[in-house]
């Protein structure tokens, strides 16, 4: 995911992490020894709320969701080829909103 964070911040694109699995402490000693993941955002929340309002069955999972709120792919399990279709995604929605605002000047 850091790789995602570097390439597309600058097209607004925001990672956040959420952990629904740890309390704070476990995942404080976490990132002081191996350093964030690359997210902008680290949420812990250890209620089953968050996993059912993101409809999260399996970890990991990586919801996409766009600038209207819209969750527009969901990718669980950490299948090998995962990441290439979550910066395919990505990089479709980044595409079609600089379309947009070309199209609007």
């Amino acid at each position: 995911m850091r790789q995602l964070t570097e390439k597309y911040k600058s097209k607004g694109v925001i990672v956040l992490d959420i952990n629904v699995l740890d309390e704070q402490k476990i995942v404080q000693k976490f990132i002081a020894e191996h350093g964030y993941f690359g997210s902008d955002v680290l949420l812990t929340l250890t209620d089953e709320g968050t996993m059912s309002a993101f409809g999260v069955e399996q970890f990991p999972s990586t919801i996409i969701i766009d600038k209207s709120g819209r969750i527009v792919a969901r990718y669980s399990g950490g299948a090998p080829d995962d990441f290439a279709k979550i910066e395919a995604t990505v990089s479709r929605l980044t595409s079609s909103m600089s379309s947009r605002r070309v199209a609007k000047n």
